[in-house]
């Protein structure tokens, strides 16, 4: 069984369900998927959970791939307003859903080693050989970040793809100190921030499991995370995989449009598991 947990609102279904399918499509090894998610509406109106609904498509996705897999619902509302909602860091560039995954070791379903992949991912083969990787010896495998190694620190990471060990999170309190520092210290990036100062232990893997600029023959993980352009001007740009015509146009990326017709097929109620 391979152990998966996403986190988010109902505005992160759409990713979810894309990343999904794509590891449905290359993994045929059982998957237990857990999704985090959270009522913040006393925040924002457009804080909305996902809901039951959400969970039985996605297991229909999951179970046509293995009938052994699993989707499992968690809502941590309570969790999050106890602990978080007073933060500093609840209204920035990002969502507060960005700390839904420091609570990890709190919630008592989830095994103690488990990947943690953003919504914006897209997989391109068998992720057995990440998910086998042995991390007891570490609190997480990861990628480094394709800038932040050279504006930020050589060993920064990004927090888009992770093999945790909770285990050893739990029983060190890690993300608990991740949790108060982005309670308290106001940072532009605060839960990957958070994560890349109190890990310690870090098993840093290669670029292909979280490959955050273009694609290559060995990538198995593509994040379709901000990316910085130099030319024709210095800017930043953003295209996620649900934005497919943009996707098309500005990335000129085909990788995945047939993952991309099933997922249409879902979002406009098509009944394909039948």
């Amino acid at each position: 069984m391979i152990n998966i947990v996403f986190c988010g609102n109902d505005r992160a279904y759409d990713g979810i369900v894309i990343s999904l399918l794509s590891i449905c499509k290359h993994t045929k090894e059982p998957l237990h998927v857990y999704v985090l998610t959270a009522d913040l509406q006393e925040e924002s109106e457009a804080y909305k959970p996902l809901t039951s609904k959400h969970q039985e498509q996605l297991e229909k996705i999951a179970k046509k791939q293995n009938q052994k897999s699993a989707i499992s619902l968690i809502d941590i509302t309570k969790m999050f307003q106890e602990e978080m909602m007073q933060g500093v860091n609840m209204t920035t560039s990002y969502t507060p859903y960005i700390f839904l995954r420091l609570f990890a070791d709190r919630i008592h379903e989830l095994p103690g080693k488990i990947l943690y992949l953003d919504n914006d991912i897209v997989c391109y083969q068998d992720i057995k050989p990440l998910y086998d990787m042995d991390v007891r010896n570490y609190d997480f495998a990861a990628v480094k970040d394709y800038f932040g190694r050279w504006f930020i620190d050589r060993k920064y990471i990004n927090s888009g793809v992770l093999l945790l060990n909770l285990d050893k999170l739990r029983k060190d309190d890690t993300l608990k100190k991740c949790r108060e520092i982005c309670k308290t210290q106001k940072m532009l990036l605060p839960d990957q921030t958070a994560l890349n100062k109190y890990c310690k232990s870090k098993l840093y893997l290669p670029f292909k499991f979280n490959e955050q600029k273009k694609m290559h023959n060995d990538t198995v993980l593509r994040h379709y995370s901000m990316t910085i352009k130099f030319f024709p001007y210095f800017h930043t740009l953003k295209v996620k995989p649900w934005e497919i015509d943009r996707i098309h146009d500005i990335y000129n990326d085909h990788n995945y449009d047939d993952v991309l017709e099933e997922y249409l097929k879902i979002v406009k109620g098509e009944n394909i598991y039948e």
